[in-house]
C-alpha cells in the first residue's frame, strides 16, 4: 500500500540545497509525485508530495530532521492522502497580467472563494517593465465546484479583469479519464 507525505523545507538559498533534500528522498526509495520550488529574497522554499511504502516514508520522516538541522533548514512533514479528480469535473487555469499594486492578488483569490473554486496552485511575480512601471503576473490553477456554470465564471472573470485594467485569460479543462 502506498503512503503519502507533504514535505516542506525552507532555508538560505544556495546551489545544491534542493538536490540534497531530493537525494535523501531518493535514498529512502520514495517518489516525488508533485513539487514546487521557489526563491523568495535570499531564501528558498520547496514543497513536495511524496509517496512510498510505509517503511520508506518512515525513513524520510526519521532522516530529514537531522539533515535539516545540519543544513540550517526549517522543515515540516505531514502525512496525507492523494486527491483524485472526479470524471467530468472541470479544472480552470487563470492567467492575469496587470499593473502592480497592493490588494490585487486578494481580488482574484476572493473571486475564487466567492464561487467555491478550489485553488490548486497560485504563482504571482512582479516584473519591471522597460518604462519603469511594475507589472504583476498571476497564474492560478483551480478545481471548479460540481454543477458550476463555466460561461458565467468566464464572464465574471472578464468583468473583474476589465474593472482592474488587467489582461486575463481562463482555460477550462474537463477530466475525461
Amino acid at each position: 500500500m502506498e503512503h503519502h507525505i507533504v514535505l516542506t523545507a525552507m532555508g538560505k538559498d544556495r546551489p545544491g540545497i534542493c538536490d540534497e533534500v531530493i537525494q535523501l528522498i531518493s535514498e529512502c526509495e520514495c517518489n516525488i509525485v508533485d513539487s514546487r520550488i521557489g526563491g523568495f529574497g535570499s531564501e528558498f522554499t520547496m514543497i513536495m508530495l511524496i509517496s512510498g511504502s510505509l517503511p520508506a516514508i518512515t525513513q524520510v520522516e526519521m532522516r530529514l530532521p537531522p539533515m535539516a538541522q545540519q543544513r540550517d533548514l526549517i522543515t515540516l512533514i505531514k502525512r496525507t492522502t492523494p486527491q483524485h479528480v472526479a470524471v467530468g469535473e472541470y479544472t480552470a487555469d487563470f492567467n492575469i497580467a496587470l499593473g502592480d499594486g497592493p490588494g490585487l492578488i486578494v481580488r482574484f483569490t476572493h473571486f475564487m472563494a466567492e464561487r467555491s473554486i478550489d485553488l490548486t496552485a497560485l504563482s504571482a511575480n512582479t516584473h519591471m517593465n522597460k518604462d519603469g512601471t511594475k507589472q504583476l503576473v498571476i497564474y492560478i490553477s483551480s478545481r471548479l465546484p460540481e454543477g458550476c456554470h463555466i460561461i458565467q465564471i468566464q464572464e465574471e472573470f472578464e468583468n473583474l479583469c476589465t474593472e482592474l485594467n488587467a489582461t486575463g485569460t481562463v482555460t477550462f479543462n474537463q477530466n475525461n479519464l
